[in-house]
Formats: C-alpha cells, structure tokens, sequence
C-alpha cells in the first residue's frame, strides 16, 4: 500500500489526481442525490416565502418586484433536481452545483436591493444562505470563493441599508460572518476527509479479500469471480476473450536447492515483470503455487499469443539475484469459444499448458 498515493490534502482532498477522480466517480451516485434533493428542499423553502410575501405584501411593489427573482430560483431549483439525477460525470456535478451556489447568492441580493431598509433578519438571512451553499456538495475551493465573494457583496452593497445598526455592532456581523464561513470550511474539510480515509479503509479490506498476499496480484476467487463476468460479457456481445495460463518450469527445484525465500522473491519478480507487460484492462491473478492465469477481455487468440511470446521473453531475460538458475515458463492460451462454459475454457487451456510442459518447457501453446 504505498501510504504517499494516500495522503489527504488540508482541503479534504486526495493530493494523487488519478485516486480523487476514483474517489468521486465512486461518490457519484451519493453527491449527485444529495444536490437533486437539497435542490428540491430549497426551491419548496423559497416557495414558502412567496406564499408568506403574497398574503403580507400581495399586490405591492415590493411583492411584484421579488416574487419573479424567487419563483426564477425555484424553477432553477427544479432543473438542479431533475438534471443532478441525471448526472454521469463527476466534473458535470461540479458546474451544476457551482451554478446553483451563485444562484442563490445573486438572487437574494437581488431580492435585498428592492426593500427600502433592511433588518437583522437580512443578516440571519445571509448565514443561512452561506450555510446552505456547504450542504450540497462541491469542491470545497470552490465553495470556498462564491461563499467568500457572496460575503464581501452584502457588506458593500445592501449592508448600508441597514437600520438601527451601530458601527461596533456591523463590524460585529463582519466577525460573525467571518466565523461562520472559518466554521463550514473546517466542518466540510472534516467531512470530506473522513469520507477519504472510509475510502481507503474498505481499499485496504478489498485488497485483503482480493489479492494475494506475496505477490500483490489478484487471488483466485478474484479471477473466478472475474471470469464469470466476462464470459458472460463475451456470451452477450460476441467480443473477443482470451485466457492465458503459465507457470514457472522446475520451481520446485528452485525452491529445493535455494530455499523458499528464494523462491517467493522469484514468484514476486515475475509477477512483477507481467504485471508491467499487460493492460490496466487485463485480470492477471496467482492461479495458485507456482502457477498465473491471465484475463484478457477484447482480445482474439493471435494478439493474447503476442503476448504470451512477449511475456516468455521478458521472463526468460531475468535473473534472479540469489539463483543461478535461468527462469523460464510455460504457456497455454486460448480463446473463448460461444458454446464454452468456465469450466470448459480452463479444462481446454489447462491442456494446452501441460502440452507445453511435456513438449519441452519454455514454450506458448495455443
């Protein structure tokens, strides 16, 4: 677990650029249902209001003149929930909630720059809006700036209207405010960093149930379970998969003569080599003992036996270090075939590695 690609930055975010987009494509679903239904409570919130403002104000110019500036932050509301929803990418959720947090910014200061005088109530009221722009969820930077800039805004512009307000008690607000925006980023920083380390958390039980402890690759329950989800891909589509399957020709005698330790850092070098020989696509698991198996989806049996060939050269160009022993393997490799099951593919390929074995070792038979 390499504990640097880990680290979190003092805005809840994963420094590693390639594991935060994971992190978000993961959190997806969750963000996105949460900004659809935020969207909706604060859109029926305003609602509300247009309600109370036509039974107190109905038929004034008052109510004329804030009435369209709420009911254009409702229908607003109304597209956040339905577009949200329909979300695919992270980045898209990024701009609708970034749009939504100006949004109800500019529309209350639009509201405030209608009344003739202002009261507390429009300073609980800027808190209130600050607070609900970090209840949907965005990047905190982000947040961080329309948040900022909304703050300043109301104190430069509609603040002057501000009746029976001293000084002292304005610069007072100032500091409240101040407080509260210091507040919601250290809550949401909080936030979204124990969210990150749950992450990591169950990476590091998935990691447990899903690789090998020696070499890192994955185990065989992985690679089954791997399997059944690509033939069954395969079966429907009708897209190339190939298997391979190698082991290391005379292990054993490595092991005998040189001592297991030896021959666990022969099982992690080679691992190593052919994991940085295939795809990020390819499944490549400890089959068991001495022995790998390889999953290569979309791919027909001429290019996973380019492979195999390439994959038998780099193995043989290494040299372990406490061995004098020259490493080499043996492949099997075939294609998946329509009326194939799981069991019959690896029976065939199976055969097709002892062929290899009994034909002379360090050889690919497809």
């Amino acid at each position: 677990m390499d504990q640097k690609k880990y680290t979190i930055s003092l805005f809840g975010e994963f420094v590693d650029k390639s594991l935060e987009d994971e992190f978000l494509a993961e959190s997806l679903d969750a963000s996105k249902k949460i900004t659809a239904y935020m969207a909706l409570v604060f859109g029926a919130i305003l609602g509300l209001f247009v309600v109370e403002s036509y039974i107190t104000e109905g038929g004034t110019a008052l109510f004329a003149g804030i009435t369209p500036l709420r009911l254009v932050f409702i229908l607003v509301s109304i597209l956040v929930f339905l577009t949200a929803r329909k979300t695919t990418k992270h980045k898209h959720l990024v701009y609708i909630v970034s749009f939504y947090q100006v949004m109800m910014g500019i529309v209350y200061l639009l509201t405030l720059k209608h009344f003739d005088s202002l009261t507390f109530f429009s300073i609980l009221g800027l808190m209130v809006i600050t607070l609900a722009m970090y209840l949907v969820p965005n990047k905190i930077a982000i947040s961080q700036i329309i948040s900022i800039v909304f703050s300043v805004l109301f104190f430069i512009y509609p603040s002057h209207k501000l009746v029976d307000i001293q000084t002292y008690e304005f610069y007072r607000v100032v500091a409240y405010q101040t407080i509260l925006l210091v507040y919601c980023n250290i809550i949401y920083c909080w936030a979204e960093t124990t969210k990150r380390k749950t992450f990591i958390a169950n990476r590091k039980l998935l990691d447990l149930s899903s690789k090998d402890p020696l070499t890192g690759i994955y185990n065989r329950k992985m690679f089954d379970d791997a399997m059944d989800q690509w033939i069954g891909f395969s079966k429907r589509s009708g897209h190339p998969l190939s298997l391979i399957l190698f082991d290391i020709d005379y292990f054993k005698g490595v092991n005998d003569n040189f001592g297991h330790m030896v021959g666990d850092r022969v099982l992690k070098d080679v691992a190593a080599i052919v994991k940085q020989s295939i795809r990020n696509t390819d499944i490549f698991a400890r089959w068991g003992g001495d022995e790998f198996a390889i999953l290569l989806p979309n791919t027909d049996l001429e290019k996973a036996e380019k492979l195999a060939e390439r994959l038998k050269g780099c193995i043989a160009n290494y040299c372990p270090p406490e061995s004098p022993n020259k490493i080499t393997c043996s492949f099997g490799v075939a294609q998946y075939e329509q009326n194939d099951t799981k069991q019959s593919l690896l029976r065939r390929v199976d055969d097709l590695l002892l062929e290899a074995k009994t034909g002379g070792r360090d050889k690919v038979v497809s």
